[in-house]
């Protein structure tokens, strides 16, 4: 399986423009559907832009293709995400808490109080 979808995608890549074969980084047919893989959005975004040729072209492999959906593969390492809330200036800290004393709200004076509580001084 693993050599048919290495086939596929030295294939796929022949259809492409010099600048965005080494971007296209893996390729796989799941049903009627063709699935690429790019290393960016940006690249993602070039290569949507030549999915009608490489569909064209592609179906002269596997003639029952319907769709290309393009993805973006990014490893863990450097994937978007939520970032672990670090501390804050002491001086914010103190700020932060004495706004929290000024506030009605229980739910939010708590809130504020546990922020202010990350202080790194």
């Amino acid at each position: 399986m693993l050599q048919k979808q290495q086939a596929l995608l030295e294939q796929i890549r022949q259809l492409l423009p010099d600048t965005l074969k080494p971007h296209c980084i893996h390729a796989r047919l799941n049903g009627t559907r063709l699935i690429l893989h790019t290393d960016s959005p940006v690249w993602a975004t070039r290569l949507r832009f030549h999915a009608p040729q490489i569909l064209d072209r592609t179906r002269k492999l596997a003639p029952n293709l319907t769709k290309l959906d393009v993805r973006i593969f990014l490893p863990d390492a450097i994937r978007p995400g939520r970032k672990p809330l670090g501390s804050l200036p002491r001086r914010t800290a103190e700020l932060v808490s004495q706004l929290a004393d000024s506030i009605d709200d229980d739910a939010i004076r708590a809130a504020l109080k546990r922020l202010s509580d990350t202080s790194d001084g």
